[in-house]
């Protein structure tokens, strides 16, 4: 995945406000202000990032795992860690209820890195990176936006200009034209920097699947609810659209209205890449609110699932109308279904990694919060798929660990899950795509598509090397 490098010093504070998904430019740890990348180059590569967490960011630590390298996570989630060690880096975040870590590429003297971070307990994702590299530019985010005549786009809130002899590919190492670029996309860009803009050498198509929900965490800015339901405000740089369909809470689940949204406020969206805005589905308002008064109808149910009504389209086709769900529990050692109602909206979580109403499989325990309804169906809000079916489809995205085996049987963890790959395996992307030339090794963020066992092992159909 999904998947996830650094900046150039001008690039990052170019892009100071841009919010969401594209770091700011953090203080260090001391609160002065960064040193030069000058000042570190000869001492190590040095990483500046932003965290979002959804939560209280207080008395969080980010730390370089191996070395003492650590610095403190400010209020407003920025980081810096100085003079890191070249090759492979595994970051790691502790306090406020976290404990994760999160791999980044093999990072060399010099080297000035900018990433976004989500962390959420024993979670971590990189959202977007980016990084200098002998003077060449790469940068790793979502198409935000596409330019109809195909001279541009934007990833992760940075022009991308595309020139002449811009290569366009995806993972397969296909070539591809502007045309075959959507908004949502997965995309790693190498160019060189410009005044205003990258200018595209290579854009490697990383991830289709455009219905991954974007996360954009900050300070609300130009605030407009006079249309109410329909509302719009800014990150930074990102605008953010509303409407009915939005949802709101504050610490702790409570529900909220609109009328809680202000400007100043520090939220978290949670939505989907449209073209040039992010169309919220769920707002999450940090700090102090007024809640909705207690509702008696909240409720929620755990077992199996045996109905998906409508069947969930083949990927990649989007999810146009949202399935109906029977779950199918035990209650007073006879068994009783119930209806659960899904919307875009209803998010959709497998041990702390955010997907889709398309990971949805028969067989899979899930365990469905939201309202109940009249008749008694549930509303549901959040999915958690607590486990796969036997031999029901699987997909994952972590960094990998606890690397055993030689090419191709292999044996790694992803997010607590064990894997298996055979000489069936696909490994993408590679030259040849077999195991050997993908080089798998500890630490690398892989996707992994596949087959859950009855015994919980997951047989790998395909790895992708994010």
């Amino acid at each position: 995945m999904s998947r996830w490098v650094g900046i150039l010093a001008v690039l990052a504070v170019a892009c100071a406000a841009c919010g969401g998904d594209t770091p700011a430019v953090p203080t260090s740890p001391s609160g002065g202000a960064a040193a030069s990348p000058a000042a570190s180059g000869s001492q190590g590569a040095r990483i500046m990032g932003n965290v979002t967490a959804g939560e209280t960011l207080a008395a969080m630590a980010a730390q370089v795992v191996g070395s003492s390298i650590s610095s403190p996570v400010g209020p407003g989630g920025g980081f810096v860690l100085e003079g890191v060690p070249a090759g492979p880096v595994q970051m790691r975040f502790v306090g406020s209820g976290v404990d994760a870590s999160v791999a980044l590429s093999p990072v060399q003297p010099g080297d000035v890195v900018s990433v976004l971070v989500g962390v959420s307990a024993s979670t971590a994702m990189v959202q977007s990176e980016s990084r200098n590299a002998g003077g060449k530019v790469e940068l790793e985010g979502r198409v935000d936006s596409l330019v109809p005549d195909g001279s541009a786009l934007t990833v992760a809130g940075r022009l991308v200009k595309t020139l002449p002899g811009t290569v366009i590919r995806d993972g397969n190492n296909v070539t591809k034209a502007y045309a075959d670029l959507a908004i949502g996309q997965r995309v790693h860009v190498k160019g060189t920097l410009t005044a205003d803009a990258i200018n595209a050498d290579l854009i490697t198509i990383q991830n289709t699947n455009t219905w991954i929900p974007v996360n954009v965490n900050g300070i609300v800015d130009s605030l407009d609810k006079e249309a109410l339901p329909v509302f719009t405000f800014k990150i930074g740089s990102r605008e953010i659209r509303g409407d009915a369909a939005t949802r709101f809470f504050g610490d702790g689940d409570v529900l909220l209205t609109p009328d809680a949204l202000k400007d100043g406020s520090r939220v978290e969206v949670k939505g989907e890449q449209q073209d040039g805005y992010v169309h919220a589905l769920r707002i999450h308002i940090n700090g102090p609110t007024t809640p909705e008064p207690p509702q008696d109808d909240s409720a929620s149910v755990e077992g199996e699932l045996v109905k998906i009504d409508p069947p969930l389209p083949v990927p990649p086709a989007p999810i146009l109308t949202p399935p109906t769900l029977t779950i199918r529990s035990t209650s007073g050692g006879a068994a009783v279904e119930t209806t659960v109602i899904t919307t875009l909206a209803t998010e959709v979580q497998r041990r702390g990694d955010v997907q889709t109403l398309a990971a949805l499989a028969l067989g899979q325990t899930i365990h469905a919060v939201g309202v109940r309804q009249t008749g008694g169906s549930l509303l549901a809000r959040k999915l958690q798929i607590k486990d796969d079916g036997p031999d029901g489809p699987f997909v994952i995205e972590g960094p990998l660990g606890g690397l055993k085996g030689v090419c191709p049987a292999l044996t790694f963890g992803v997010n607590g899950y064990t894997v298996t790959t055979s000489s069936a395996t696909t490994f993408l992307p590679g030259d040849t795509t077999t195991c050997e030339s993908l080089a798998l090794k500890s630490g690398m963020k892989v996707e992994v598509e596949g087959r859950r066992q009855a015994d919980g092992i997951v047989l790998a159909e395909k790895v992708t090397k994010k």
